[in-house]
């Protein structure tokens, strides 16, 4: 029984500062394919990783961990998740469990900013990975995966984890602008049990509809302000990587593009392990885990692929990327 105001882990925290982790960041941005590179790598059983149960289930991990009573929360989750009807996602159509790999950044949130590591919010980061590390299997990499650290933060991260190493996923710009603004009015449109879950501003925001109204009239097809400023952020965080990518280590990072992963996702993931110099799973299928789903652009995106390939020329140029990306 804890104390008033207290979690069920207060007094296993003093464990948490000898605790050790290799960490090893997917870096991309938001619907560039990071979640499905994160689930594959999880399937070759060689790191640990975030997951849903360890977001939901925060307070309690280390106590569940030492009392065994991890599986019996993580069929509670289970079953919770079923008495909403979760089955997916919703945005994007991936499966819900109590284990897929999710974002470290929706334990960062609380301090007004985005959710993204940074001096205020840098030792519950650290105890995020501590306890995610000791709850799991010893010895392995820590992979981690958030889309607001790569934007015009993985420098900072650097920095604070100088043994971090990173894998850049890149996917065609109109693809990764098409897909956040779909998921930006899907969000505001109606209400997703499972990113209230996850997303502590997001239950309040369906408490003010008015609030709700108002930013999915912003972001809807009646404007063209969702289009400019979703266009605008994929920009300035590519304009980061390519002026801050040459200053990483060669040996600290590697890039693949989302299109390639689809394409060979077998060689793709060994290539990623043999970097990071970890064997391959023997028996791991990655290209029988993967269903492309192309959806159409917007007709509003479609219109802009020619303006957003010059934005960004130097990019396409270096990745590979033509200006239409199909309609």
């Amino acid at each position: 029984m804890t104390e008033r105001g207290g979690t069920p882990d207060d007094a296993l925290l003093d464990r948490l500062p000898a605790v050790e982790f290799e960490p090893v960041f997917i870096m991309g941005d938001h619907r560039s394919g990071t979640t499905l590179l994160y689930q594959l790598l999880d399937r070759s059983r060689r790191f640990n990783t975030v997951t849903a149960y360890h977001i939901i289930c925060y307070d309690e991990l280390l106590a569940n961990h030492e009392f065994g009573c991890a599986a019996e929360a993580r069929a509670a989750l289970a079953r919770r998740f079923d008495a909403l009807g979760l089955t997916d996602r919703r945005i994007d159509g991936v499966q819900v469990t109590p284990d897929l790999p999710e974002e470290y950044g929706f334990l960062l949130h609380g301090s007004g900013e985005r959710p993204r590591v940074s001096p205020r919010n840098l030792e519950r980061f650290l105890e995020v990975c501590r306890k995610v590390q000791y709850v799991s299997q010893p010895g392995r990499p820590l992979l981690l995966k958030n889309p607001w650290d790569y934007f015009r933060n993985f420098m900072y991260i650097k920095a604070v984890l100088p043994r971090a190493r990173f894998i850049f996923l890149s996917r065609h710009p109109a693809r990764v602008v098409n897909s956040q603004l779909k998921a930006t009015r899907a969000v505001f449109a109606e209400r997703n049990d499972y990113v209230a879950l996850i997303a502590d501003w997001y239950g309040p925001l369906w408490q003010s509809e008015l609030r709700r109204r108002a930013l999915a009239f912003l972001f809807s097809e009646h404007l063209d302000l969702g289009l400019r400023l979703t266009r605008q952020h994929v920009a300035r965080g590519i304009d980061y990587l390519m002026r801050h990518l040459p200053a990483l280590p060669a040996g600290d990072h590697m890039t693949v593009r989302y299109e390639d992963l689809c394409d060979a996702p077998d060689a793709t993931i060994a290539g990623i392990l043999a970097f990071l110099d970890l064997e391959p799973e023997p028996e791991s299928d990655y290209a029988a885990f993967i269903e492309v789903r192309q959806a159409a652009l917007l007709p509003e995106v479609a219109a802009s692929q020619p303006a957003l390939a010059r934005r960004l020329a130097a990019f396409y140029r270096q990745y590979g990327y033509v200006e239409t990306a199909g309609v």
